[in-house]
Formats: C-alpha cells, structure tokens, sequence
C-alpha cells in the first residue's frame, strides 16, 4: 500500500520503499526508520492492467486501501506483515480481478493471518511476511495464483513489481490504476553500504531500483509482488526514499521465508 515502508505513481520510476501512508502502526517502534520516512510505491514504472498480473491483490482495512499482496493458492494471499500488523482479520477484506481501485473485483473476508514469531526481531522488517487465509477460495475473472520462486537469480537481473502505489514522492495523492515498474537486482553488498547509517539489511531481504533512473517503489505498494521468470520471488517491503539515486528499495526474499510460508498454509 504512516511511514514510507513499501506498503501499501503518475510514471516516475517505481521505488520500492515501503510503507503506505495509510498503514496501520506499522513501524512505530522502530524509530531510526519511522523518522526516515520509509517508503513503497512506483515511481517510474507504467500503467498495465489485472490480465497481466491475475495474481495481484489489495487490501482494504475498514473499507480503505491499504496494501498489495499475491494469490498463491485459491485460499491464500502472501503480503509485508507490516501492512497488518496488530489488525483485527475481521478487519480486512481481499480484493482481486481489479485493475483499478474503484472497481468492484472479487472480495474475499480473511479469516486468519499468520506472520512469523521473529518478524521485527532481532532489527526491523526483518521477516516482513504475512500470510492470509481467505474465508472462500477466490475464484473468477482476470483471477490467478502464482507459483513461490524456485528460480536462481544474479545481480543484474530485473523483477517486476506492481502496485497502486504513490508516483512519486512528493506527491500524496493514491494511485487509481494498478502499476507496472521493471528495476535490477542491487548488488548486496551495495545495498548494506547505503543503508549501514540507518538500517540493518538481514538475510531475510533483498535489494533492487534503477537508482540512474528513478526507478522503484513507493508509498501503496507494500505487500506487492516482484516477480522474476514468473514466479513470486519478493514482497515489497521498505526503503527510504522513493526512486533515491543513494538508497535503493528493500523486498522480504520469498526463498528467505518459504518455510515460514509452507508451515502456515498448512494452518
């Protein structure tokens, strides 16, 4: 879809820094970032449409937008735990087959959301995972799952990421149309060097922006998919900044957490 974690663009690049402006509580205890501004929205990125990405989620708490997130079964959502955390199930509503927010889609009550017991521990967004379980399977048109990564990446490769994140980062107003931004894979090492002022890069994440470009995530694109070769291989997570030439955007590693997944889908 508060901060600027990636939760939760007119076409900027799209950063992937995320907390939404609607977040719940998201990071109020991890002040060094909170005061930072985390951020996650898509800056640079371009408008696309629900048939391109049928996995592509949102979700509302108390009827507002809040987050992405991706099917990966009929009965179950992947988003950032920081999109929900301390948020009642009862709360939230999944909504799919929708390009744009105002249209009606295929909603879904959740029932259970699980987010591992070392989420925020031992640094923030650590772990920043949650899984949803859908009260009914989703099912219905421009609707699909998506398989978890399995595939092997290197630095220089792109992912995909969409959201309905903010343009740009002066700029508030929510996005109406699902987005599309296509940005590299940061070398880690690189990625702990911007950071290592502000924040703790763990193994749990991973880091990618067009830093040349103003290519990233922003605000509202939280809990979203990266995708690479097709697979669910990252969850917009946070950053500082949106599309920063210094700070690239941060994602929860989908291959970090996959056993912390299997376990609550068995839930």
């Amino acid at each position: 879809m508060s901060k600027k974690l990636h939760l939760p663009w007119t076409i900027i690049a799209l950063s992937v820094l995320l907390f939404p402006l609607q977040q719940p509580n998201a990071r109020e205890n991890n002040s060094s970032v909170q005061a930072a501004e985390i951020n996650s929205r898509i800056v640079g990125g371009d408008a696309t449409t629900i048939d391109k990405a049928k996995y592509m989620v949102y979700l509302r708490i108390n009827g507002k937008f809040i987050c992405g997130g991706s099917l990966v079964s009929p009965k179950f959502v992947i988003t950032a735990a920081h999109c929900i955390d301390g948020v009642n199930p009862s709360k939230v509503t999944v909504v799919g087959g929708a390009t744009r927010l105002s249209e009606p889609g295929v909603r879904r009550s959740v029932t259970k959301i699980i987010k591992p017991q070392n989420y925020n521990k031992p640094k923030p967004y650590h772990m920043d995972v949650a899984v949803l379980k859908l009260a009914s399977d989703m099912k219905g048109d421009n609707i699909e799952t998506i398989p978890l990564c399995e595939a092997n990446w290197k630095f220089g490769d792109y992912i995909d990421v969409y959201g309905w994140g903010q343009l740009a980062e002066n700029n508030k107003a929510q996005v109406q149309q699902m987005r599309k931004v296509r940005v590299p894979l940061v070398l880690r090492s690189k990625c702990v060097e911007a950071y290592r002022q502000r924040e703790t890069i763990t193994d749990s994440m991973f880091c990618a922006g067009d830093l040349a470009k103003g290519k990233d995530s922003c605000y509202g694109d939280s809990g979203g998919p990266a995708i690479f070769q097709n697979q669910l291989c990252g969850i917009v997570s946070w950053g500082l900044r949106c599309a920063s030439t210094k700070y690239p955007g941060v994602y929860t590693s989908i291959k970090s957490v996959r056993n912390f997944i299997d376990r609550a889908m068995k839930l």
